[in-house]
């Protein structure tokens, strides 16, 4: 898997971008691993409610220091949920989490490998903040502990692709331009 990012981030090999989302979400299928996945208006209002109380904070600090909010198009905003935050949260919460314990424990080691995941945007483009996925993936990590449904995971991790996304124009190694 790692592997795939680093190719990916290396040599721009753009079918990865579509390959990499089908991998992490058919490796669970294939180790025949059930993925709690359940649509619960009360686990809808809790990613939505965690997203807005860590998330509004983050958003209204950066506007303060002078950041700028450019929306994302509706291309980038598509791919974010169905290529990037719902294949992540089916491999990292459903598959990996679930499979290391669904504890603390558990959620620290996959929250490592998901940072580590992450490390190639620091290599190819300098991009600082992609060591820091420590921490949203703790949240993530820990609404799935709580849950045991990655739903409210997967809202978390889609707004704060978006927000951080949006705050820092950070378009190009997604994908997806302006």
């Amino acid at each position: 898997m790692f592997a795939m990012v680093f190719v990916y981030h290396a040599f721009s090999f753009c079918l990865l971008k579509y390959l990499i989302p089908l991998f992490l979400t058919v490796t669970p299928y294939i180790f025949r691993a059930r993925i709690n996945i359940r649509f619960s208006i009360n686990h809808i209002i809790t990613g939505i409610t965690v997203s807005v109380l860590i998330l509004l904070p983050f958003w209204y600090l950066m506007m303060l220091n002078g950041k700028s909010f450019v929306f994302l198009s509706s291309g980038a905003v598509l791919f974010q949920l169905f290529g990037v935050s719902l294949p992540e949260e089916i491999y990292f919460r459903g598959y990996l989490q679930e499979k290391l314990g669904n504890n603390f424990k558990g959620l620290l080691i996959g929250s490592v490998l998901f940072s580590i995941m992450h490390l190639p945007q620091l290599v190819f483009y300098g991009d600082v903040y992609s060591v820091m996925t420590f921490f949203p993936s703790l949240i993530m990590g820990f609404l799935y502990m709580k849950t045991s449904n990655i739903i409210p995971s997967v809202i978390f991790h889609f707004n704060a692709n978006v927000v951080f996304l949006g705050l820092n124009g950070i378009l190009s190694h997604i994908g997806f331009q302006g």
